[in-house]
């Protein structure tokens, strides 16, 4: 009966041993799925990271272009990881920052055609008589990014920017003793190329892309405005046009919203 009873206290501790072992390999093997299912989330970010990064499209505007009198749509594709190019096309109007610190008083030299001499219409940049119309314009730039993350983070561009403005402006009407300028619309136009370096920055918030940048470069500029007076025999009226050219140094700081894709 001793022996029985041994034998059976023997048996349950064996068991009781067993089921504990099992007991915590069981509760080791769930901790170890615990771990499992709490990385994942990591993946699933850093996936989500690895999608917005693989997005390598902008399409952007230039709200500030209003001051400079340009409505650009614009392009960006990005092309590796530090590389893009960025083109634009859009219209022009009024340029109201090169006519608040541009005057014809600071134009080289005027060419007159047609025998003009004293020029009696209004100046280039004033507009009591002129009146802006709608022109067109067209930019391209290469980008490097320094963080090489695709279209986010700094940047260095070289642009190309073309733009043409026209206008439209009543002719000389009258004598010489008395004029006034009602005549027939005249056209005018001045065109503006700038060569410039940009330093900037964007970044990508869902869907949409902000960007800022400054930038220095040389400006090219030619115009042809209408030009009349009254000389000669009789001191007879005499139209003509003015045409001017200018290179300066340009100044420019920029502001884009885009959708990226």
């Amino acid at each position: 009966m001793l022996k029985f009873t041994r034998l059976v206290l023997s048996s349950i501790l064996i068991l009781i041993t067993t089921f504990s072992g099992f007991s915590q390999t069981k509760k080791a093997a769930k901790d170890s799925s615990t771990v499992i299912i709490f990385n994942k989330p990591t993946s699933t970010k850093s996936e989500k990271k690895q999608g917005q990064s693989s997005e390598n499209n902008i399409i952007k505007i230039a709200p500030l272009g209003l001051v400079s009198g340009t409505f650009p749509l614009l392009y960006e594709r990005r092309i590796t990881d530090f590389l893009s190019i960025q083109i634009g096309a859009g219209l022009t109007n009024r340029n109201y920052s090169r006519n608040a610190f541009q005057s014809e008083n600071g134009i080289e030299s005027i060419k007159y055609t047609n025998g003009v001499q004293n020029d009696l219409s209004e100046y280039v940049y004033e507009f009591s008589s002129r009146k802006a119309t709608m022109g067109s314009m067209f930019t391209i730039q290469p980008r490097v990014y320094f963080a090489s993350e695709g279209l986010e983070g700094s940047y260095l561009g070289l642009s190309f920017d073309n733009y043409k403005y026209n206008f439209e402006i009543p002719g000389i009407a009258g004598s010489s003793n008395n004029y006034t300028q009602t005549g027939p619309t005249k056209s005018e136009y001045e065109k503006v190329s700038d060569f410039m370096v940009h330093f900037g920055s964007q970044s990508l918030n869902d869907r949409i892309s902000f960007e800022w940048s400054t930038a220095i470069g040389i400006r090219n500029v030619t115009g042809n405005k209408y030009a009349a007076d009254f000389s000669g025999p009789g001191f007879s009226l005499r139209e003509g046009t003015g045409e001017y050219k200018q290179t300066l140094l340009n100044f420019n700081i920029g502001l884009k919203v885009g959708y990226h894709f």
